[in-house]
């Protein structure tokens, strides 16, 4: 059992190595292209961030094995973690972590947050928080809005609407699922620090996304939303000076790019919500696609191996070893309770091959990658037999339940 925890630690780490220095490839291109193409492209540079979701699924590509230039990026990174199998442990104990330490900061939040005061606008329920944060939702499955007391007591109530029409569009569009996605991909790809630091740009560009749906579904004026906006931040900053501290804590990003975001609003546009669902889909729609290449150029959970090997032993040492090719795989076939092999071209490759000792044939099993896991039988042939074809028994372990469970990895 010890011997599969093992190789399941590495197993895994090898992949999301690999998946983790694509990403660092992804990571600059969506930068760039956010950048550049898609600077005032609201939906179109959100959606750019969905291309991070293949990249979970690389870690088995062909290319790794089968082309030059991934042999030669990847092949190192392979060797050094099987030459090293305790590395797998550790990646997994940081992953441990990682996830631990923001589950830890998720679950203090919603503690804070039902012990906080619960009120209700228009039968849209609220909790009322005495920190000085800026209103925020919190909670995939039953999302929760906060709003600090402050804002409570001084904004009208249409100016209250506003806000929480702004967080009911985060949860419309899915970013609570989004922000939690996040945090499973630099979780598991924590060895690219890029994807930490680049939380704050995936959450301003979701941000962004909400202010022009916001608008749109208000049919109010952006210079107003703004506006409030505005108030909002000279509010909480004049309340507090620990106002940035709590802002972080509540998993906003530092108010740095105010004037940024409040210059988009200014230069809204109105659109139709059409666009907005053709931008999404149509990216989805790549996004499939490149996860449906992934899966064909990939290898399988499990890959039958039809390689056979042939090898002398003496007692003490090895007389011959040789992985044979077509030749000796037409000398030797198999089902699932024989090995049956050509005696006379086996016997006559023997001689050429010098063999001496008992002579052992390896064939047939699985393999999960090239060189990574997997099994295979072995039986032992005598020579000077009687008959044409040799039949040989051999141990198949196909219900043993460590190999269905190594074929489930």
């Amino acid at each position: 059992m010890a011997e599969l925890l093992n190789f399941c630690a590495l197993y895994y780490t090898i992949q999301l190595v690999r998946c983790a220095l694509i990403s660092v490839i992804v990571y600059m291109a969506v930068v760039l292209l956010r950048k550049t193409i898609f600077k005032n492209r609201v939906f179109g540079k959100g959606a750019l961030w969905i291309f991070f979701l293949p990249i979970l699924f690389a870690g088995k590509m062909k290319f790794f094995y089968e082309s030059a230039a991934g042999s030669f990026i990847f092949t190192y990174w392979t060797g050094f973690l099987i030459r090293r199998p305790w590395l797998g442990w550790l990646y997994f104990g940081v992953v441990f972590l990682y996830a631990a330490r923001l589950l830890y900061k998720r679950r203090r939040l919603k503690r804070l947050i039902d012990g906080m005061e619960k009120r209700s606008v228009d039968g849209t329920p609220v909790f009322v928080t005495e920190l000085p944060v800026s209103p925020f939702t919190m909670g995939v499955f039953h999302p929760r809005i906060v709003v600090p007391r402050m804002i409570w007591e001084r904004y009208s109530g249409d100016e209250l609407r506003l806000i929480l029409l702004h967080e009911k569009e985060h949860i419309r569009l899915g970013h609570l699922a989004f922000y939690l996605l996040w945090d499973v991909l630099r979780v598991l790809l924590w060895i690219n620090p890029l994807l930490s630091i680049g939380t704050w740009l995936f959450r301003e560009d979701m941000e962004e996304i909400c202010d022009v749906a916001t608008i749109r579904k208000k049919q109010s004026d952006a210079c107003e939303y703004g506006q409030l906006l505005l108030k909002t931040m000279q509010l909480l900053q004049t309340e507090s000076r620990d106002f940035n501290m709590y802002a972080s804590f509540a998993g906003n990003p530092k108010y740095r790019d105010i004037r940024q975001r409040v210059t988009r609003i200014a230069g809204y546009r109105p659109y139709k919500r059409a666009l907005g669902i053709s931008v999404f889909a149509f990216f989805t729609l790549l996004c499939v696609t490149a996860i449906a290449g992934i899966h064909i150029v990939s290898y399988g959970r499990n890959t039958e191996n039809d390689t056979v090997l042939a090898y002398g032993f003496d007692g003490e040492n090895v007389t011959f070893s040789d992985v044979g090719g077509d030749a000796l795989r037409q000398m030797v076939s198999w089902d699932d309770r024989y090995v049956y092999v050509d005696r006379d071209a086996f016997e006559r490759y023997l001689r050429e091959q010098r063999a001496a000792g008992d002579i052992f044939i390896v064939f047939g099993g699985i393999y999960k990658l090239p060189g990574v896991g997997g099994f295979g039988y072995s039986c032992c042939y005598e020579p000077g037999g009687e008959g044409p074809v040799a039949r040989i028994p051999y141990d198949n372990r196909e219900d043993d339940w460590r190999v269905k469970l190594l074929k489930l990895l």
